[in-house]
């Protein structure tokens, strides 16, 4: 029999119990090998839940005893990952805990189970951290034995179910002393595992893995055999065991957002429903609401490092506002699921259908050029009152710190959530603090990578769809300091993707297809094309914890990146910035209007020969509305030899005294361009040009650089 005592009751015990059985009372403990005996049921409270259960169990089964281990108010845990044995299993509903003992005589035990998150600080170890849940204290009754003992497996309900997205520990206390100790005994299977069964005697031992015993020096007892037989059940999917109720988020454009050209509506379901039939896609124009389309085809890509990618997009509508006059609007979207329930979200945007958009026709990107040149642009928008035209430098090398987080710890499948946690670590070392703390608590890597699978439902997809990629992390910067902001680019070329990282300063992550599907966050680029037309770059990659020296090449207008043997293509790009990122760009000239296009005479300039650079042209209209465009380009010659600065075709000492005039003595600029004096390219024309082209003439150093 068993009797429920009340919630207060165990709650009294956990706070002001001081626990007495700790290494002193265990000096005689015994492991005892068990024959095959059949295992009875004990379930303390009557069962009402319909729903089928999964149970959550780790051990292999009975095989060893520990005697006169056991002696009361003790509390034992046990680490539970419900992935490991319950397909689609989060959110889990954990219902009951189990625990089998093996009883010698006839007793009374009083017992209460709880739930705990699971502590990975150190994530090779998890140990028992906050409580989630907790039951009433039962106790429980067994019969007169016969004199070889009986194996007894109780079933302890939760008062309140825990839901958890995440693995566990389940927990049961004993309460009060139990004598003898060896009239009850503790049950492991044959496979010592560290971590996973966890024993706290007092307050001041705390708590102590039951794996290594070593230090407090119980004679001829190092440690348990095996896993303790301590599980737990419950339900995949939430606590009615069926799909949980949709949810649905717009990702893009963002609330607030000014939209100009293409306008495709992302949205998300981030309740982790696998029953939505489709998503309804709205605009409001006063006060009716009319329909944009309606997507049944969420096919997207999702991302794990160890499976082909798929592909698809998710939830997306294209919305053709050209008809519409230029104002504020609301979007709406709503999710319906096979059940017929649904849910919606709304955002607010600006839209102007004739956007002063300029786009480049000279030069286009990955042109080659050389002035003089008529920097050019077209736009439909007839209300255009200016073009700005800018550049900036494209160095050679552009390196940024990401540090390599591995995630292993995690599991497969997590190569998203570490990404992101990679682009937050790199933000938080440029002083956006905020990413990587929660009050005035700073978090570890490993944290941080927990929330993001969390808000990313990473575990329960065995990877990261891109939608919920976006999602989850726009969602952790906005509750932890909103520093930065995040965007995303579907299949960039490459001159889009050096745009992003080295024009705009912007932390990118590249989404991979094919075969393995993953997450790289780009860290440096480096040189121009190879003789192979393909451009190197480091990346930090989660899966195997590195900084990856790889490539990225445009084939066709398509960029694809080498990993492990074979060329991906960039599905997707992620950018993370910060909010008050300043670019610096060199002015130009200002464009004159010709029709529909605007261009600038450019006919001399500082430029370097053999170097890449970015041109902008910025457009404003009349109601002040700017847009930007930038295009990629090399600016080579290759009318001079390097090193003939006074242009005679021949390369000796007049030239570096041609150079030592220039730059010593405000003297006339090398022919071809002042760009060139910066012989050693470090980005500087100074004295250690003109050392540099005299080591070069005299034939004891390199040719200059550029």
């Amino acid at each position: 029999m068993s009797r429920k005592l009340s919630l207060a009751a165990i709650l009294l015990l956990f706070v002001f119990c001081v626990m007495a059985h700790g290494a002193d009372s265990k000096k005689e403990v015994r492991i005892k090998s068990l024959e095959k005996m059949s295992v009875q049921d004990y379930q303390v409270a009557p069962r009402f839940s319909t729903a089928e259960l999964c149970t959550v169990r780790h051990d292999s089964g009975v095989a060893w005893a520990i005697t006169g281990w056991l002696g009361g108010d003790e509390l034992y845990k046990s680490y539970q990952d419900p992935s490991l044995s319950c397909e689609l299993p989060y959110p889990f509903t954990v219902e009951d805990v189990y625990i089998t003992l093996l009883f010698y005589k006839a007793c009374t035990l009083l017992v209460s189970v709880d739930v705990e998150t699971a502590d990975m600080t150190d994530p090779s170890c998890p140990m028992p951290a906050d409580l989630v849940s907790i039951s009433s204290v039962y106790e429980v009754t067994i019969p007169t034995l016969a004199p070889g003992g009986a194996l007894y497996q109780i079933a302890i309900p939760l008062d309140s179910p825990a839901v958890v997205e995440e693995p566990y520990f389940a927990g049961i206390y004993f309460s009060g002393e139990i004598v003898p100790e060896d009239s009850i005994n503790l049950l492991t299977d044959d496979y010592p595992t560290a971590c996973v069964s966890w024993n706290i005697w007092d307050t001041t031992t705390g708590w102590v893995d039951l794996y290594d015993l070593s230090e407090f020096e119980i004679p001829d007892f190092p440690g348990f055999p095996g896993r303790m037989l301590l599980f737990s059940s419950g339900i995949t999917g939430g606590s009615s065991g069926e799909d949980p109720e949709p949810a649905v988020s717009i990702i893009k454009p963002f609330d607030g957002e000014q939209v100009t050209g293409d306008a495709t509506i992302w949205a998300v379901e981030t309740a982790g429903s696998s029953i939505i039939e489709y998503m309804s896609f709205e605009y409001q124009s006063g006060v009716d609401w009319y329909e944009i389309g309606t997507d049944y085809d969420g096919s997207r890509a999702m991302r794990n490092g160890l499976d082909a990618s798929g592909s698809g997009e998710g939830y997306t509508m294209a919305w053709d506002y050209s008809g519409l006059v230029e104002g504020t609007y609301w979007i709406r979207v709503t999710v319906y699921d096979t059940l017929g329930r649904s849910a919606s979200d709304s955002i607010q945007v600006e839209i102007d259908p004739t956007p002063p958009n300029p786009i480049f026709t000279i030069p286009q990107s990955l042109d080659t050029i050389c002035l003089a040149l008529d920097l050019t642009v077209t736009s439909d928008d007839e209300d255009i009152s200016s073009v700005i035209f800018e550049k900036k430098l494209a160095p050679m090398n552009r390196y940024v710190l990401v540090l390599p987080i591995d995630q292993s710890p995690h599991g497969n499948y997590y190569c998203g959530p570490v990404a992101a946690t990679i682009a937050i670590k790199h933000w938080f070392d440029e002083g956006y603090i905020y990413g990587m703390r929660e009050g005035n608590t700073y978090l570890s890597y490993d944290t941080v990578v927990a929330r993001m699978a969390s808000l990313m439902l990473t575990r329960q997809n065995q990877g990261t769809f891109d939608d919920l990629f976006l999602y989850g992390l726009r969602q952790y910067i906005l509750t932890h300091g909103n520093e930065l902001l995040v965007s995303s680019y579907w299949n960039p070329d490459y001159s889009q993707f050096r745009t992003l990282f080295q024009e705009r300063e912007q932390l990118v992550i590249l989404g991979l297809a094919g075969t393995p599907g993953l997450y790289l966050v780009v860290g440096e680029v480096d040189g121009l094309a190879d003789s192979e037309g393909r451009y190197a770059i480091n990346a930090a990659d989660p899966i195997s914890a590195s900084i990856l020296s790889t490539y990225i090449r445009d084939n066709g207008g398509i960029a694809e990146v080498y990993y492990d043997g074979a060329w991906h293509t960039l599905d997707i790009a992620f950018t993370v910035v910060a909010n008050d990122i300043s670019i610096t760009r060199d002015y130009i000239g200002s464009g004159s209007q010709s029709g529909n296009e605007w261009s600038y005479n450019w006919t001399s300039s500082d430029m370097i020969e053999d170097s890449a650079y970015f041109i902008s042209a910025t457009a404003a209209d009349g109601s002040g509305r700017n847009e930007l465009a930038t295009t990629f380009v090399l600016n080579k010659c290759e009318l001079y030899e390097k090193g003939d600065y006074d242009g005679d075709g021949n390369i000796n000492i007049a030239d570096v005294i041609y150079l030592q005039n220039y730059i010593l003595k405000n003297g006339p600029a090398p022919i071809g361009g002042d760009g060139r004096a910066d012989a050693n390219c470090d980005g500087d024309i100074d004295i250690g040009d003109i050392g540099y082209i005299m080591l070069y003439v005299f034939g004891a150093g390199p040719e200059p650089c550029y």
